[in-house]
């Protein structure tokens, strides 16, 4: 069966795709005649206005139907991605390259406006790809996954498609050249390609990525500290996991990292799965959230009764060390003096070796962290980059997503309900104490 190509047809599309459209936070599903909706609601598809969709969503959801749709006009998303092929032409003309064939789920996300490639949760390499080249931009997928991507992914960019079937994909390399015509990049080991890294186009993040990392950090927060809250001693690390994936996945966000640690695990481990270990005192939870490929990280810890002495000095101590960090992330700093600033505070909280136990985090943005930051770290903190510093202490952690502008650092996924550490240059968040 030959290749075939055609143009990705944007016609009878609905407005939003349908993975958006399992987002609990909606209160109306789009329709494609009035008769589809509830009495009251507008219907609306590919060419309706901004005015006539929100008609339709009550104001008290409006904030998160904008987080919960990867673009909320095709025009923004088609905007967005010319301004990253864009990126993507320069890169190319410095390499002397004649295309670039994009797989990485990560990139694939980041170019196409929040679009998904995969079919496994856990992949770094996703089923179809793109091809840029200088004059040209495709799809190549086989015949089982270009009719979704087609209709809920890329079908307002305008890529040509090249269709294979699927027991030819590993063809995939050589059509990719023979379209090009000439040397060949690719974000993956390909035959006869040279492999490339796409992560430094990432950044700067324009403003409509930093928009929906804002409400996805927002969501993010406010689901940790629901489960926090509603945890009681006896619950098992499964079941505190199961209850955060279950409202994360409600709100169209995947948990792409969840660790759950109870009582002495928080100690023993720094990277504990959850286990049918039964929590009676303390309990450590530790997300990596991803929606239109974005990753937000943030940690909290909860404990039934009063905090002991010992663990309270160790988290303030943590919080000092993550508030360092945070506040060392400034515009034009080496990421190695950032890291020496955290490890300074490390030292001066009275914990001087414990940087030594886990890494302190890093850039983050599409992956849960591009590099983790050491002291030989060259990169340079520039604005629309986004951080995730996750300093600990035996037995406690301090963790969240910030984004850097040229006016400051801001938190993203921060609860403004949870109790937080003051009195530091960036207040963090406490240890949540409940009734035991």
């Amino acid at each position: 069966m030959p290749f075939t190509r055609s143009s990705v047809s944007a016609e009878g599309l609905a407005l939003f795709s349908e993975r958006w459209r399992r987002c609990s936070v909606l209160e109306c599903s789009p329709a494609r005649s009035a008769e589809d909706l509830p009495r009251g609601r507008s219907a609306y598809g590919a060419r309706t206005g901004s005015a006539a969709v929100l008609a339709c969503v009550p104001p008290q959801s409006r904030r998160s139907f904008f987080a919960g749709n990867r673009s909320f006009l095709h025009r923004e998303a088609e905007m967005e991605y010319e301004t990253k092929r864009e990126r993507v032409r320069r890169f190319l003309a410095d390499n002397g390259l004649a295309g670039v064939v994009i797989r990485k789920v990560s990139n694939f996300a980041w170019l196409t406006a929040g679009g998904s490639n995969f079919v496994a949760l856990h992949t770094d390499v996703g089923a179809s790809s793109l091809l840029l080249t200088r004059e040209g931009a495709y799809l190549l997928a086989n015949n089982i996954e270009t009719p979704r991507l087609a209709d809920e992914e890329v079908g307002r960019l305008g890529l040509e498609q090249v269709v294979m079937p699927w027991y030819e994909d590993d063809r995939l390399g050589e059509e990719a050249k023979r379209i090009a015509g000439g040397p060949l990049g690719s974000d993956v080991p390909l035959d006869g390609c040279r492999t490339v890294s796409l992560d430094h186009l990432h950044y700067p993040l324009v403003p409509e990525e930093i928009e929906r990392y804002r409400l996805l950090g927002e969501e993010a927060g406010k689901v940790v500290s629901s489960v926090c809250r509603q945890i009681v001693p006896g619950w098992s690390e499964f079941e505190v996991a199961a209850e955060a994936s279950r409202l994360f996945w409600q709100r169209g966000i995947q948990p792409v990292v969840l660790l759950v640690a109870a009582d002495e695990r928080i100690g023993r481990y720094r990277h504990p799965l959850a286990t049918a270990r039964r929590v009676k005192k303390t309990l450590l939870v530790v997300v990596c959230c991803r929606r239109a490929g974005l990753i937000v990280s943030l940690s909290r810890l909860v404990s039934f009764g009063a905090v002991s002495d010992d663990l309270a000095r160790r988290h303030r101590a943590v919080c000092e060390v993550d508030a360092a960090f945070i506040s060392g992330t400034k515009v034009g700093r080496k990421l190695s003096d950032v890291f020496a600033d955290g490890i300074e505070a490390y030292g001066r909280t009275g914990f001087p070796d414990e940087w030594r136990l886990h890494h302190q985090g890093g850039p983050t943005g599409y992956a849960t962290r591009y590099s983790r930051a050491t002291m030989r770290s060259a990169e340079v903190v520039s604005p629309g980059q986004a951080y995730a510093w996750n300093p600990s202490i035996t037995g406690t952690k301090s963790e969240d997503t910030v984004v850097v502008t040229d006016t400051g650092t801001q938190v993203i996924s921060a609860d403004q309900s949870w109790p937080m550490v003051e009195g530091l240059p960036v207040a963090r968040p406490d240890i949540l104490v409940r009734e035991g």
